[in-house]
């Protein structure tokens, strides 16, 4: 009955008028439409970094669909969503975070790192780890701390100080060359936790996963540099990494709108130390003094006219200049570098452009005796550097790299292979006699160089040549250079096989040329004008007298091929990395790759490395590595070219124990870690040694009818059939601590190596034998040391931030076995001195006991035969007891030669938008020999020169029983005191104010014209120096920065600016 009633009431329904069933259904529509455009709104905000600072390109996407936007270069978004949905906002390297919409209409996040601290992960061999569960020695250093630190061209030495155990030496600090070594260039120095080989001691050098060098980069474009010291992080680089490795990774692009970052320094410099020297008259009073010892009695300046050098009544004839006043000024350097990065989920990219220009310190280049052009003699460098690093994402699955990097520069210096002569040059002489010298003392005998500056030349010194002539007088040299990079590196998911599976395969190709063009003259001509005669006369750049010769033209010789080098490296690689049930996660990695690199003119060297990995971290308590080399060399004969290197580590971090949670409020972490591995070296031996050689000799013998000549023939050394590598076995004890949340920050490691199979020449061979020599793999060594690592934050209001860092690093090696005859006294043999000191066993010297203070000591000590020594003179200890001095005395250093002890310390603080930081560095326990066993260091006045510094002054005299330099003599060559001495072995200790930086950041000051944060700093480098010795130049340049080749060290005033858009 219902159910009939209600089809009845339908089917009245559908009777009825079916236009106000219509209205309603309509009406119903409508309002829910209406509903449902009231719940969709409006939400915007801002996306910022931890730190305040906004984040450009980060993704902002409704969860669950694929609708979602990216914030603009103010970090802002602005994006339609219902209530009840949800926003996920994401960014490269951040943690990913969602928030629920629900009432609000503004949203502000800020995004976390993936990482609980900026330095946790760090570059390894051939990958990353992050800090907790790396076992090995690793010290580390970011590209922003590099490019606050303003040191010239070179990256190397922005590292100094900044790393511990790894010591940096310029000794050189030409533009253009800091890093270059070559006869008449030293060049920087590297090594890693001292030296313990007797041959090479240099790190490799990794940049983006190839061996290549780094000086030339941008500072802009370093992420960050590892430094890899034991040998589960080395053994991997098989016979090149027994030295350390430094590996050098370059940013990179990252999803997002573009970022470009416009920088530019601008620096005056001068040099740090320069030597100090007695005047004119002061050199000549004391030049007196050692004629009179030395009984050269026509060598007495008289004294009306020392009066005249005192008044400088006639100053062209009795000269009194300052050498160091004339040849130095304020320089200036400037650079500046765009780079852009950004991308998106297809490709990303970074791109750098550089430039760099050094100018010269020195101001004798365009007071030449010629003119080419505005550079003439005069040291500069200009460098042009450009990167490209593109990562494309083909597929889900597949990633393609590309890098392309490189420089061109080009720097001009003097021809001055020989440039000791500039730190020596003679008080009592002149660089050139100017226009007024002619006007005071007409010449009308020699027709060249009338009314212009003359060139200066004393022929009375030896050698009698113009002054001039040793910065450029014989003209220059132009460099030009380029550096090639390129990479492809394609890499491949596995998940398919097993997840965590990663399959790669790298190419890189590198290239690099120096080309060389001279542009000299043939002599060098230079006038006299004599003091009693007043006379001129005219010599050319041998000394020689020359009246009638024209001044030569300018002859440019064709350009050359200086420097040289290529190399081609692939590599093919299997990673693996997973966690198991988030306590056990493994890793694992095999790789295969070959290098042929050339030279200028070399035959290609060839290199294979087979190399596996192994890592296990449970619950990040217990850290095992395990890892091996199978390295070839084509150096050693054929069966002997490949070598196993093995390494094992294991690290406990007993803070995530659960027995130390009571202690994590003092102690919040706890690590120890030890690893022990071999690892070999093949630098410093030469190719081939297996085969026999035989060469053309000087001479032969004519015989038979008709008469022939036939040359003698030259055999070369004995072959070496079992040549190897030299090994090192090395073990690392470390222990990293954090107290009070990493308000205090300590890591100490300790290390021992032991070298084995060192390859040497048998000494022991006497000559008779009749071959040239036998070399065999019998040397051993050993080195071990401490590295201290101390940091201390403390982030004391919300603007108030301060930190120290500071780093102390101690090292002492030994030889084990050296072959050596066994008649050597024991103090002159190799074995049992430190490696440094044994590789300049020629540096050794004879002891001193002090001076002879009267006429009776003088017959208490042992003398040398062939020369006799006078009150005042050095006493010589008879080290061998045999009653007389010679050279079975000499004695090796009390330290060697590079440093033993290195310390530096940063501190810093922030405070708002300034930041304020200032570094020390030092080095103690080492000597340097002062070259020639003291030739000018000793005796100011040999070869008829007048140069003596201000610390001759303090010599032995009877009432000056304690001086610096004993009694003064006039000739080197005929003295007793000219001997290899420990008296010449000078302590090279000093400490230095490396780097002070203050800068302050304007952020959003400029958001209208686009800019997001601009920074402005004034740094200074090496602007004090206190050093233990307290004469001559720079502890740091090679002979204190006076000798060949040496362009003194650089303090610098630096304006710095950075633009972020």
């Amino acid at each position: 009955m219902k159910k009939k009633n209600f089809i009845h009431v339908k089917r009245s329904l559908g009777m009825a008028d079916k236009s106000l069933f219509k209205v309603f259904l309509v009406t119903c529509l409508f309002f829910y439409s209406l509903l449902g455009v009231a719940q969709t709104r409006s939400v915007s905000g801002t996306v910022r970094y931890a730190d305040g600072e906004e984040i450009i390109g980060a993704t902002v996407q409704i969860k669950g669909t694929t609708k979602g936007t990216i914030t603009d270069i103010f970090g802002k978004y602005t994006i339609s969503v219902e209530p009840n949905q949800t926003l996920v906002f994401s960014y490269v390297g951040m943690q990913t975070q969602e928030v629920s919409v629900q009432d609000s209409r503004t949203i502000d996040v800020v995004l976390e790192s993936d990482i609980a601290e900026l330095d946790e992960v760090v570059i390894v061999a051939y990958g990353v780890q992050k800090k907790a569960s790396v076992v090995g020695a690793i010290s580390q250093v970011s590209g922003d701390v590099i490019r606050k630190v303003r040191t010239g061209g070179s990256v190397e030495n922005t590292l100094q100080g900044r790393i511990p155990g790894l010591n940096i030496i310029g000794k050189d600090a030409t533009p253009g060359e800091e890093a270059i070594s070559y006869y008449g260039s030293e060049g920087l120095q590297m090594n890693i936790r001292g030296m313990t080989a007797m041959g090479g001691n240099s790190p490799l050098l990794i940049v983006d996963g190839v061996e290549r060098p780094f000086s030339n980069l941008d500072p802009n474009e370093i992420a960050d540099i590892s430094v890899l010291k034991d040998a589960s992080a080395t053994a991997v680089y098989g016979v090149k990494g027994a030295n350390g490795v430094i590996i050098v990774t370059t940013k990179r692009g990252r999803s997002g709108a573009i970022q470009l970052e416009f920088s530019s320094d601008f620096s005056i410099k001068t040099p740090t130390v320069l030597p100090t020297y007695l005047n004119a008259y002061e050199t000549l009073l004391l030049k007196n003094v050692a004629s009179r010892n030395d009984q050269k009695w026509e060598y007495i300046v008289p004294d009306n006219e020392l009066q005249k050098y005192k008044d400088q009544s006639e100053p062209y004839l009795y000269r009194d200049f300052d050498w160091m006043d004339f040849y130095f000024k304020p320089a200036f350097d400037q650079s500046y570098n765009l780079n852009a990065r950004g991308g998106n989920d297809f490709v990303r990219y970074f791109v750098s452009l550089g430039y760099l220009n050094e100018g010269d310190v020195f101001t004798t280049g365009n007071k030449l005796p010629y003119k080419y052009d505005k550079h003439n003699g005069s040291y500069y460098h200009n460098r042009y550097t450009f990167r490209n690093n593109l990562d494309f994402t083909l597929t889900p699955t597949t990633t393609l790299a590309v890098n392309l990097g490189g420089n061109v520069r080009d720097y001009g210096k003097p021809i001055d292979t020989f440039t000791q002569e500039r730190w020596f040059q003679s008080v009592t002489d002149f660089p050139f006699y100017p226009v007024d010298a002619l006007e005071q003392y007409p010449d009308n005998k020699i027709p060249w160089d009338q009314g212009v500056t003359r060139p200066f030349v004393d022929p009375n010194t030896v050698p009698a040549t113009g002054r001039l002539m040793w910065e450029g007088g014989l003209g220059f040299w132009r460099h030009k250079g380029n550096e090639t990079s390129v990479d492809i590196n394609l890499e491949q998911k596995l998940d398919f096989i097993t997840k965590g599976l990663v399959v790669s395969g790298l190419y890189s190709y590198n290239n690099s040329a120096l080309y060389r063009q001279e542009y000299s003259v043939a002599n060098f001509y230079a006038y006299y004008l004599d003091p009693k005669t007043k006379e001129w006369s005219r010599h050319h750049s041998e000394g020689e007298i020359d009246y009638n010769t024209p001044p030569p033209n300018m002859r440019v010789l064709n350009d050359n091929v200086f420097l040289s080098s290529r190399s081609t490296y692939y590599q093919a690689r299997l990673n693996y990395q997973r966690t198991f049930n988030k306590l056990h996660s493994v890793s694992g990695m095999a790789i295969f790759s070959r290098r042929q690199s050339q030279g200028l003119a070399d035959f290609p060297h060839y290199e294979e490395n087979w190399v596996g990995r192994g890592t296990y971290d449970y619950d990040s308590r217990y850290l095992l590595e395990a890892s091996v080399s199978h390295t070839g060399s084509e150096k050693f004969a054929p069966g002997l070219r490949f070598g196993t290197f093995p390494s094992f580590a294991g690290g406990w971090n007993i803070s995530n124990e659960n027995f130390f949670k009571p202690l994590k409020d003092v102690v919040n972490n706890f690590k120890v870690k030890y690893s022990l591995g071999q690892v070999g070296n093949d630098g410093g031996i030469s190719r081939w040694l297996y085969r026999s050689e035989y060469t053309e000799g000087s001479g032969g013998i004519s015989f038979g009818y008709p008469n022939k000549t036939y040359p003698y023939i030259d055999e070369g050394p004995v072959p070496v059939t079992d040549a190897t590598w030299e090994k090192a076995t090395l073990q690392n004890l470390g222990v990293e601590v954090g107290l009070f949340k990493n308000f205090i920050t300590l890591e100490v490691d300790l290390f021992n190596e032991r070298r084995t199979d060192m390859l040497q020449t048998r000494n022991r061979v006497p000559s008779w034998v009749g071959v040239s020599s036998i070399q065999s793999n019998i040397g051993e060594a050993k080195s071990h040391g401490i590295e201290v690592v101390l940091g201390i934050q403390r982030q004391v209001t919300n603007d108030l931030y301060l930190y120290f860092d500071g780093n102390f690093s101690a090292t002492e090696s030994r030889v084990v076995f050296w072959d050596e005859s066994e008649h050597i006294p024991d103090h002159l043999k190799a074995e049992g001195k430190p490696v440094a000191l044994a590789r300049r066993l020629w540096s050794r010297g004879v002891m001193d006991a002090g001076y002879y203070s009267n006429f009776n000591e003088l017959f208490l000590y042992p003398q040398r035969v062939d020369k006799r020594p006078m009150v005042g003179d050095l006493k010589f200890i008879d080290f061998d007891g045999n009653g007389y001095i010679d050279a079975q005395d000499g004695v090796v250093g009390d330290a060697p030669w590079e440093p033993t002890r290195i310390y530096n310390g940063t501190f810093g603080a922030n405070y708002k938008n300034w930041s304020l930081e200032m570094s020390l560095y030092g080095i103690s326990r080492t000597q340097r020999m002062v070259r020639g066993g003291g030739e000018f260091f000793l005796f100011p006045f040999t070869q008829h020169r007048n140069n003596a510094y201000v610390a001759h002054a303090d010599y032995w005299r009877s009432d000056n029983l304690s001086p610096q330099f004993p009694t003064p003599h006039y000739d080197a060559n005929n003295h007793y005191n000219y001997y290899n001495t420990q008296f010449a072995m000078i302590d090279g200790q000093y400490i230095r104010l490396r780097n002070v930086r203050l800068g302050y950041t304007f952020e959003n000051v400029f958001r209208s014209l686009g800019v997001k944060d601009v920074e402005f700093a004034l740094s200074g480098a090496n602007l004090f120096t206190w050093r233990r010795n307290k004469w001559g130049g720079d502890p740091e340049g090679f002979n204190f920065g006076e000798d060949f080749g040496s362009y003194p060290h650089l303090k610098r005033y630096s304006l710095e600016i950075r633009v972020v858009f």
